[in-house]
């Protein structure tokens, strides 16, 4: 396995990112006193990206479109990228 690629690298950097990512909301999420009352509202919000198929919940109209934008610059840069 070649590590010195820039493509393998920037995947690394990625997962490194989002696992940090992860681990500080956890950490910030349990520091909250508030979290132990459990009167806060809760919502969920997110978007999965499956290949070039978004799938969003939790949000309106203009993160569907965003969404939609971005699921088909991803599909496009994978076509050309990969003939």
């Amino acid at each position: 396995m070649q590590i010195g690629n820039p493509v393998n690298l920037l995947a690394w950097a990625l997962i490194i990112i989002g696992a940090l990512i992860i681990i500080s909301g956890i950490a910030s999420m349990l520091m909250r006193t508030d979290f132990e009352m459990g009167e806060q509202r809760r919502e969920s919000k997110g978007i999965i990206l499956i290949g070039p198929i978004p799938i969003v919940w939790g949000y309106g109209r203009r993160i569907w479109i965003i969404a939609a934008i971005i699921a088909i610059t991803i599909f496009l840069l994978a076509f050309f990228w990969f003939p």
